[in-house]
């Protein structure tokens, strides 16, 4: 399911210009795909980064997710704090 030479393709789509040239110079039914692609893409942006960041730190999100994790997610912000 992980096709990075197609998220490459489109790095480069964005990066040679040949984009903002279609867009620019294409048919009204070609500009809007280029929007709706552009737009879809800007989702999965939002979606990766939230699915990113709940993957990196699940364990601290599982913690914090019971009354006691969250208290000792404190203490230990104290203790370090009082470290420092």
């Amino acid at each position: 399911m992980l096709d990075v030479e197609y998220l490459e393709r489109v790095a480069h789509y964005f990066e040679s210009g040949d984009c903002k040239f279609e867009f620019e110079h294409g048919e009204e039914e070609r500009r809007l795909l280029i929007l709706d692609f552009l737009e879809r893409l800007m989702e999965l942006g939002e979606q990766a980064d939230e699915l990113a960041t709940k993957l990196i730190f699940k364990d601290a999100y599982a913690s914090l997710i019971t009354s006691e994790g969250v208290a000792q997610a404190e203490a230990d912000e104290a203790a370090q704090e009082s470290e420092d």
